[in-house]
């Protein structure tokens, strides 16, 4: 089985090829790759086969996706923040450029292609205690517009196309290989302000609550919910089920760090959910129950890698 992984390179991207390659999988690898040279997958470069390239070039994307089984799109150029300042980048970007892949890979014969959705921006403010996959959709960012909207396109083609699909609304992964600066995931901009001495930021009063999933889980779950060919449906959320406050958070990397660190208290932000814990029962009930990392344990494993 032949694999495309679009953004190969990234935090979520490397890992998931790594997961391929232990299940016998045969992966193109696209991403930018500066100066030909890959930040997290240089330890496989005599296993996969190394494409650089622009995802909004419908040229490069037209060459990658041909004679390719199943597409992993884990490409995106904007977080829920940043999208607030500009929602237009996120229709140039991913929304206009996964309808330009999804044609090409209509034209080149892909039989699959999975997509990691957000579990932590579709549902929007109501208050639920867990959000299945039934629930009301009302997304508060144009990120989590984006990313519902790219769901909607994935399913016209499929029926018009026969372009099978696989979404997966991810909660909030974290692990080794996240980008420390990069302005998304608060586990990653927590310990990068830790470990250089600066204070964290919090913003309101710390208790919007979030689940957490470690990255080894999270492509584990992707893998395993990937193998079953009669599973029952296109979409699934991904996360760990166990809810926890940013103060909470906060005191579980005090313990993990030992540092003693600074908190910088703001108003909240309008793309801040209060409450958002994902309920991953259809994805179980497909794959079985089973043991996932615990949030200290992942937390130590990103530090020490660190």
């Amino acid at each position: 089985m032949r694999c495309l992984v679009l953004g190969a390179d990234g935090f979520l991207g490397s890992h998931l090829v790594d997961g391929l390659l232990s299940k016998g999988f045969e992966v193109r690898a696209f991403a930018r790759f500066s100066e030909g040279k890959s930040k997290n997958l240089e330890h496989l470069r005599d296993k996969i086969e190394f494409v650089a390239g622009d995802f909004l070039n419908q040229d490069d994307i037209d060459k990658a996706t041909k004679d390719i089984d199943i597409v992993f799109h884990f490409v995106s150029f904007t977080t829920p923040a940043s999208s607030i300042n500009d929602p237009l980048i996120d229709i140039d970007t991913n929304i206009r450029g996964t309808v330009q892949l999804l044609e090409k890979c209509a034209k080149n014969g892909v039989k699959q292609l999975v997509f990691p959705s957000s579990g932590g921006t579709v549902y929007g403010n109501i208050s639920k205690d867990m959000f299945s996959e039934d629930d009301l959709t009302m997304p508060v960012s144009p990120y989590g517009i984006s990313k519902l909207t790219i769901e909607r396109y994935l399913e016209y083609f499929k029926i018009n196309f026969g372009l099978n699909y696989l979404a997966l609304r991810y909660s909030n992964p974290y692990g080794t290989r996240q980008n420390l600066a990069g302005g998304q995931g608060i586990i990653p901009i927590f310990l990068n302000r830790i470990k250089t001495g600066e204070p964290i930021t919090i913003f309101g009063d710390g208790e919007n609550v979030r689940d957490y999933i470690y990255v080894g889980d999270c492509v584990d779950l992707t893998m395993q919910i990937l193998s079953k060919e009669d599973r029952a449906f296109n979409l699934y959320n991904v996360g760990s089920g166990v809810p926890i406050s940013i103060n909470d958070l906060v005191r579980v990397i005090q313990k993990v760090t030992g540092k003693e660190f600074s908190i910088e208290r703001l108003p909240d932000r309008s793309c801040y959910l209060k409450k958002v814990v994902l309920d991953n029962t259809r994805l179980l009930q497909e794959v079985g129950s089973r043991g996932l990392v615990g949030l200290e344990e992942g937390i130590e494993l990103m530090w020490k890698s660190i």
